[in-house]
């Protein structure tokens, strides 16, 4: 750690700022006050300059959707790339360019799909869950998934190493019978060490090595 390159907290505040203006803007919703974390929630002791945050406090969690398949218009000749969880079966490394199939703009205008721009963190929510990569473009998703478009982007290799970490603790918070899927709500309240920008670089770059 270096002293110089700031804390996590200044970065956290960095990241408020900047949704409080993206909130103004009228381009992501406000949303409900988070639970404060609790002791329990914390698995270990944090270093010095770290916070334990919230994913909801990081990003803008995004479902996704499917246009009518039976609607041509939807479909035919699309350039906007669309992924389904069988999708990311494919997907080598960290990156995903586009699935098997692309929507036009109309279906994108007539379905819950929402085009996230690239550096989004893409997760499958079902079926299985816990599929992820980081968007190479603009991109959207099947209702498969609970994304994650982030305030920084500077800050998605780092949430990307950590979703991997926490899968299991994904998977034990999800619910349903016939299959089960974590809801955007829980996604969101998934607990996240953070550290400052330049140690999270070093991290990264430490678990690619």
């Amino acid at each position: 750690q270096r002293e110089e390159e700031g804390t996590a907290e200044e970065l956290y505040r960095q990241i408020q700022e900047e949704k409080k203006k993206l909130i103004k803007d009228g381009k992501i919703k406000k949303e409900k006050p988070l639970p404060e974390i609790t002791e329990e929630e914390k698995p270990f002791d944090l270093p010095k300059g770290w916070i334990w945050v919230r994913l909801a406090q990081l990003g803008s969690t995004v479902g996704g959707g499917t246009p009518k398949t039976a609607i041509s218009d939807y479909w035919t000749n699309g350039n906007i790339p669309w992924v389904t969880p069988a999708d990311m079966k494919f997907v080598k490394g960290k990156y995903v360019q586009c699935g098997e199939r692309n929507i036009t703009l109309e279906g994108l205008n007539n379905s819950s799909a929402q085009l996230m721009p690239k550096g989004s963190i893409i997760y499958s929510s079902r079926a299985p869950i816990g599929y992820i990569a980081i968007a190479h473009n603009d991109i959207t998703t099947n209702q498969g998934f609970k994304s994650l478009v982030p305030i920084i982007f500077e800050i998605n290799e780092y949430v990307y190493y950590c979703l991997i970490a926490l899968k299991n603790n994904i998977i034990k918070r999800a619910s349903g019978t016939t299959f089960k899927e974590i809801s955007g709500t829980e996604f969101g309240l998934t607990v996240i060490p953070l550290p400052p920008i330049e140690e999270q670089k070093r991290i990264v770059a430490k678990i690619e090595e």
